[in-house]
């Protein structure tokens, strides 16, 4: 099998995969030995990495608790009831009320425009340091930097296969019900990578992260993998792996976004299953049949009581999970059924009288909606998406309701962390191409994607609210000096109104100086001086004097100056 030719295929492996997976992560080493305290995670585990080891798994748990990549991940393996959870999770999702939820929240979060894409590669403009000796040094570098960035996204996009189906949006659904993704990153060769070549999918339950030193004792973090049949671990570099959590569950107690549901569908369920036995037990008319057996024994007169109850019996079942309801083993209810009943010479009839049945009234259902209102609040989803007809749709921002802007928060969050999946890869192939960007925090942080949107109720908020902005600083624009000069600076009004930041400024005369020069000029870094502007040519030395004319002749002169013809 590819990657498992031995026991441990990464002993031994100091090649650029483990110098790679410390990109980014200059000061991991310092955060656990200059760290004093007790971390959260730290101290809700003493006695589990007592149980397991050395000071290098108390320093795994250490890194969690600083602000590292392992800050906000939850690590199934330490969730010694992961696996059984999953399994009731999966359950739980299939039911249709929870299964509406789910898709609901991956079709708002990854939404397919008519290329089959749903995100793009953000605008690095500004966001990147840039380096050289002269502008155009730092032209070629931005513009070097530009195109391999969009080269590689689209090699990571097509290496996950996200263009030939809806992968994307399937991981996105399993991860709400699941909590947790793993996937390992594929290298054209472990020595020497140069290019990512595909992605493998995890058990996220085998992986957890450890703490290493090298040989100049430096700690770095890499990822063990637990083989579930040899019972033997498989070492993993940071570089190689992807691991993304719904949320912290030392925190909060929760895997997964379908593990919120779970209290408000069941009681919700049970609410539904009491209505449905009720309306079933209260549906058909309930009889009490008194037999005589005169002088019979008391045995004979059991047997005849026991046959007359095999006639007049019928067996009601009711399926919790399919809803089906069965009577003597058939799907279909009898509204009418005939009893012929003997009686003797002596007037001795049988005596059947309705049987009253008090009891509690659930034909009502106030009690099943206050349910229902539950699991809709803690889905998050706005009440609008449960009504019939999907809501209303209104092309201002006062028809944006508060629901709506807080979904599109919650959307965004998600999306924030299931990024990861291209993101990470995105930046590890960025490092391969251009050693520089290695060391390059401005970077690291500036990698990101542009999600595509269907719901435009952000949009149309923010556009309304520029138009005000834009009318309040033509108002204030307008206001002059008894002189009649401008009284308010144009810059100054363009970003205390506007609210436009430096950098978006900048990238502002980046497009100008394009548009203008046919070039894009690089953004001044924070922190450096601008290129001074080159020195003006010098001037041309002035023309020679003409020579006087002849007295008595007069000198002809064209428009442009040149000099005439006698």
């Amino acid at each position: 099998m590819a990657g498992f030719l031995d026991n441990n295929p990464m002993r031994g492996l100091k090649s650029g995969l483990t110098s790679l997976s410390r990109f980014g992560m200059k000061y991991d080493d310092l955060l656990v030995k200059n760290s004093q305290a007790i971390g959260f995670i730290e101290g809700q585990l003493t006695g589990f990495h007592n149980a397991m080891g050395d000071d290098l798994m108390k320093a795994t748990l250490a890194l969690s608790d600083t602000t590292s990549s392992l800050k906000n991940k939850s690590i199934a393996f330490f969730q010694l009831d992961y696996v059984q959870k999953r399994e009731r999770l999966r359950d739980l999702a299939s039911n249709g009320e929870i299964e509406f939820i789910i898709e609901t929240l991956a079709d708002d979060a990854v939404v397919y425009d008519d290329d089959n894409r749903f995100c793009y590669p953000n605008d690095l403009v500004g966001e990147i340091n840039y380096r050289g000796k002269n502008k155009d040094d730092r032209l070629h570098y931005q513009e070097k930097i530009l195109d391999k960035y969009q080269e590689n996204f689209e090699k990571i996009y097509s290496a996950w296969g996200f263009d030939r189906g809806i992968s994307a949006w399937q991981y996105f659904y399993q991860w709400l019900i699941e909590g947790h993704l793993a996937f390992e990153i594929i290298y054209d060769n472990l020595q020497l990578p140069k290019e990512i070549i595909g992605f493998k999918e995890l058990d996220p339950a085998t992986l957890y992260p450890e703490v290493k030193k090298d040989s100049m004792g430096k700690i770095f973090l890499q990822w063990a993998q637990r083989d579930p049949n040899s019972k033997m671990n498989r070492t993993l570099t940071d570089s190689q792996v992807i691991y993304i959590s719904y949320s912290n569950e030392f925190r909060t107690k929760r895997v997964s976004f379908v593990e919120r549901l779970v209290r408000s569908f069941n009681l919700m369920r049970i609410i539904e299953h009491s209505k449905v036995i009720w309306h079933t037990m209260n549906a058909p008319i309930r009889l009490k049949t008194t037999v005589p057996v005169g002088t019979k024994s008391l045995q004979k007169g059991k047997e005849e009581l026991r046959e007359f109850a095999n006639t007049l019996k019928e067996d009601i079942s009711f399926d919790g999970s399919s809803g089906e309801l069965l009577v003597d083993g058939k799907p279909n209810i009898l509204f009418y059924k005939n009893y012929i009943l003997p009686k003797n010479d002596k007037g001795d009839v049988i005596d059947i009288s309705a049987l009253e049945y008090p009891g509690p009234n659930l034909s009502g259902s106030e009690l099943l909606k206050y349910f229902q209102d539950k699991l809709k609040m803690d889905s998050k989803l706005p009440y609008s998406r449960w009504s019939e007809g999907q809501g209303n749709y209104t092309m201002n921002a006062e028809g944006i309701n508060r629901e709506e802007i807080r979904y599109n928060k919650v959307i965004k969050r998600m999306r924030s962390s299931f990024k990861e999946l291209i993101t990470k890869p995105l930046y590890l192939q960025m490092c391969l191409d251009v050693k520089e960007l290695k060391t390059d925090h401005k970077f690291s942080n500036a990698v990101g994607l542009n999600w595509y949107n269907d719901n435009v109720f952000e949009e149309i908020k923010n556009q309304e609210l520029l138009n005000k902005r834009l009318a309040t600083l033509n108002a204030l624009k307008a206001v002059t000096k008894p002189d009649g000069t401008p009284y308010f600076s144009t810059d100054y009004l363009i970003k205390e109104y506007l609210k436009l930041s430096d950098e978006d400024i900048k990238k502002n005369k980046d497009y100008l100086s394009a548009e203008t020069g046919g070039k894009l000029e690089p953004v001044e870094q924070k922190g450096k001086p601008a290129e001074p502007p080159p020195p003006p040519p010098p001037a041309k030395p002035a023309a020679p004097a003409e020579k006087p004319t002849t007295p008595g002749k007069e000198t002809g002169g064209s428009e442009s100056g040149a000099p005439g013809q006698a």
